[in-house]
């Protein structure tokens, strides 16, 4: 697994490695067959009574990509949100050493029971294991220098940023377009936050206060009826633009982005919207095809033109800054940035 995380380019930090060398998975899957605790993929570990995931141990790349860019330091005092397995705690405590503090919160009593069984069989101290609400925080505990939260939030916790130390650094999944997500790592300045790296990810939805509608929730459903069925306009977008981060760049960068389903049976759909009507890629055998509903030739046209815009470049994740403000504190707008309100914080997206 390390091996594979490594040849592939995500596994880059030799003190992360280190951390997963040192820290077995199976320890934290009791029960599960090797051959699949050690593949690089996300593994269920409760479900609900309709056998939904609710809980998972994550896949190991994204948990790579996160503890690197967490940037842990012998010492530091980190604030995990969603223990999960525990897994995830264990590594970061063999990356803080035993100087260092963990807080760690889990919502579900059972799973947090687990993880802390998890935690002892792995011989791992020093991890402090608490069932609540993670939109608290561990306020007894601050300040931390670092925070993480392993699940996917709309917003921001007031409490994170509160406890969060000057300087100090969060990494959480966030989505601000619907079901899509980008693992963002925040450096906190004053009351407010920046983005130093942004990458796709895809984690379960938090729950609790912070909780918020899940990856099968609809983004801005358009609000009259659409004209069923829609008129292709023979345009269309490459599956792999889409898979190349084409919708999600779409997301962060048009106010008008849509992302719903036609009908229940059908796969979601994503395009841009106004007042007259839409215009959405949808899935085809051969790439997403567009095609317009009611008159939606001014739609159609800014769904073409942003597809050329990207195409041209083709922005990552990581070419997008975002910037975190406090609710109350309204930033400055310029012409090119896109702005996500939230109740507790406002999310300004600038392109490349």
């Amino acid at each position: 697994m390390i091996s594979h995380l490594q040849e592939t380019g995500v596994l880059t930090d030799p003190a992360v490695a280190a951390a997963f060398r040192a820290t077995p998975r199976h320890h934290f899957l009791p029960g599960r067959r090797l051959s699949y605790v050690y593949e690089d993929t996300a593994i269920p570990t409760k479900t609900d009574d309709k056998g939904a995931a609710v809980s998972s141990s994550s896949q190991p790349a994204i948990m790579a990509l996160m503890l690197q860019e967490l940037g842990l330091e012998p010492g530091q005092r980190v604030l995990e949100i969603g223990t999960g397995t525990g897994y995830n705690a264990a590594l970061i405590r063999r990356l803080v050493g035993d100087a260092g503090l963990i807080c760690s919160l889990e919502i579900d009593e059972e799973v947090c029971n687990q993880a802390r069984a998890n935690l002892a069989a792995a011989g791992v101290e020093g991890v402090r294991v608490i069932c609540g609400d993670g939109a608290r925080g561990c306020p007894e505990s601050a300040p931390f220098q670092r925070a993480i939260v392993t699940a996917g939030v709309s917003d921001l916790a007031p409490a994170w940023i509160d406890q969060l130390a000057e300087g100090g650094r969060l990494v959480t999944p966030l989505s601000l377009a619907g079901p899509l997500q980008l693992c963002v790592a925040f450096l906190k300045r004053g009351p407010t936050l920046s983005s130093q790296s942004l990458s796709a990810c895809g984690f379960l939805p938090l729950r609790g206060e912070m909780a918020f509608e899940g990856p099968t929730g609809a983004l801005n459903p358009v609000e009259r009826p659409l004209a069923l069925p829609g008129h292709p306009t023979w345009a269309s977008v490459p599956a792999a633009d889409v898979r190349g981060g084409f919708e999600l760049w779409l997301a962060l960068t048009e106010p008008d982005y849509v992302r719903l389903r036609l009908s229940e049976e059908d796969p979601p759909v994503f395009g841009v919207a106004d007042e007259r009507g839409a215009a959405l890629a949808v899935p085809e055998r051969d790439g997403f095809w567009i095609y317009a509903y009611g008159p939606a030739d001014a739609a159609t046209a800014r769904l073409i033109e942003a597809h050329q815009r990207w195409a041209v470049r083709r922005p990552k994740p990581r070419d997008l800054q975002l910037s975190a403000y406090p609710a109350g504190e309204e930033p400055a707008v310029e012409p090119d940035q896109l702005v996500v309100r939230r109740p507790h914080f406002t999310f300004l997206v600038t392109q490349p």
